[in-house]
C-alpha cells in the first residue's frame, strides 16, 4: 500500500483497536453528526451550527473507538421480497402533508439509484454518512460502501468483509444542509429488515453535543428481524431505560415508525397508531435523528448478510408560534404523567 491510496476494504479492515487516530482534515469540516454512543468524527465531521457546507470528504479514515450499548431482542426469520414497485416499494407513498402544528422540514424517498458504495456521492446534500469508525458493539466498523439506493429505497446492506471485519451504516439527515439543533420534532421512517444474525437497529435521538446524559430515545430499536422495541434511556442515568416496551410488530415486515417529541410528552406511533406515550426522561437539548445498524456483541457469523431497507423518511417541526401536542391513543385514559402503553389499553 503506497502513499494515501487506499482501496475501501484497506479502510474499513484496518484494525479497529488503533491509537493513532488518524483523521483526515477535510472530514473534520462541513456537515456530519458526532456518531451516537462514538468518541470519533462523523464522515463529514463537525458543524450544525457553522452554517457552512463543502464538498464531500476525500476517502479517508475517520478512527474512534465508540462506548458500547448492545441491543437486544430476540432474532425472528425475515426475508425481505424481490420485484419491489419502484414508485412505491413498500405499499404506502410518503405522506406530503405535515400535519397540523408541524412543518415539514425533511423529505426523502430514496427516487436516485446509486451503485453499491455510491449512496453517499449522490446523496451528499441530503445525508451525513457514518464512515471508518467502529460501531456501538465494537466488532464492525461503520461504512459508506454498506449503503446503496435502489427500486425507491435505501438499502444498507449488512455483511462481512474478506477480511473479515463486519460492517455497519449510518445516515443523519441534513435540513438545509445542516444536521442538529432540533428541540421537538416528528420524524418518520418506513423500513423493514431481513433476518441478519448478529446484526441490529437502532433509530434514535441523539444528543447534538455527543452527551449521553442529554438523552436517547431508541424507536424501533431491535435485531434484525425481531420484535421492534421501545427504550427511552434515564437522564439522570443514561445506562439505564426509564422506558423499554417490545411491541407487537416485527422488524421483517414494512411498518412506518414514528417518534413524536415535544417539551412536556413523546409519543411513538407504528402505522399512525399509537403504541406508547411516556413523560419520562424527555430530551430538553438539541437533538438530531439518526439511523444505525451493526452488529450487537460478539463477532456475527462470517456467512451473515442482508439488509435493512428504508422507503421514506420525513422530519417536521413545529410550526412557527406553535406548539403541536403529541398524539394520544384514541378512545383511551392515559395518565397526566409516566408511561402508557398498548398492553394499558382498556377492555371490555
Amino acid at each position: 500500500m503506497g502513499g494515501d491510496q487506499l482501496s475501501p476494504d484497506d479502510v474499513v479492515d484496518r484494525p479497529i483497536d488503533l491509537q493513532d487516530a488518524w483523521l483526515d482534515a477535510d472530514a473534520a469540516s462541513a456537515h456530519g453528526a458526532a456518531p451516537a454512543h462514538g468518541d470519533g468524527i462523523a464522515r463529514h465531521g463537525r458543524g450544525h451550527g457553522h452554517g457552512h457546507r463543502t464538498g464531500r470528504a476525500r476517502r479517508r479514515i475517520a478512527l474512534a473507538v465508540g462506548a458500547m450499548v448492545v441491543v437486544a431482542g430476540v432474532v425472528a426469520v425475515a426475508t425481505t421480497s424481490a420485484g419491489t414497485d419502484p414508485t412505491d416499494p413498500s405499499g404506502v407513498l410518503m405522506p406530503t402533508t405535515d400535519g397540523a402544528g408541524w412543518h415539514r422540514v425533511f423529505s426523502e424517498d430514496f427516487a436516485k439509484d446509486t451503485p453499491t458504495g455510491g449512496f453517499e456521492d449522490a446523496y451528499q446534500d441530503r445525508f451525513s454518512v457514518y464512515h471508518g469508525f467502529a460501531d456501538t458493539a465494537g466488532t464492525g466498523r461503520y461504512s459508506a460502501s454498506a449503503l446503496s439506493a435502489h427500486d425507491s429505497m435505501l438499502d444498507m446492506r449488512l455483511r462481512t468483509t474478506a477480511g473479515g471485519t463486519p460492517l455497519a451504516g449510518g445516515v443523519v439527515p441534513l435540513i438545509d444542509g445542516q444536521w442538529g439543533g432540533q428541540t421537538a420534532g416528528r420524524y418518520s421512517v418506513r423500513m423493514k429488515s431481513d433476518r441478519v444474525d448478529g446484526y441490529g437497529v437502532a433509530m434514535l435521538l441523539w444528543s447534538d453535543e455527543n452527551v449521553w446524559s442529554q438523552g436517547e430515545v431508541d424507536f424501533p430499536e431491535g435485531n434484525l428481524g425481531s420484535a421492534a422495541q421501545l427504550n427511552v434511556h434515564c437522564l439522570e442515568d443514561p445506562p439505564q431505560k426509564c422506558v423499554h416496551y417490545e411491541t407487537p410488530a416485527s422488524l421483517s415486515d414494512w411498518h412506518t415508525y414514528t417518534i413524536e417529541w415535544t417539551p412536556v410528552r413523546m409519543s411513538f406511533l407504528i402505522d399512525d397508531a399509537v403504541v406508547a406515550t411516556t413523560t419520562s426522561s424527555i430530551p430538553m437539548s438539541k437533538m438530531h435523528l439518526v439511523v444505525q445498524t451493526g452488529s450487537i456483541g460478539g463477532r456475527p457469523p462470517r456467512s451473515a448478510e442482508g439488509s435493512l431497507l428504508i422507503d421514506w423518511m420525513t422530519i417536521d417541526v413545529p410550526a412557527q408560534g406553535a406548539e403541536p401536542p403529541a398524539t394520544l391513543p384514541e378512545g383511551e385514559t392515559v395518565p397526566d404523567q409516566g408511561t402508557w402503553t398498548v398492553d394499558d389499553r382498556q377492555t371490555g
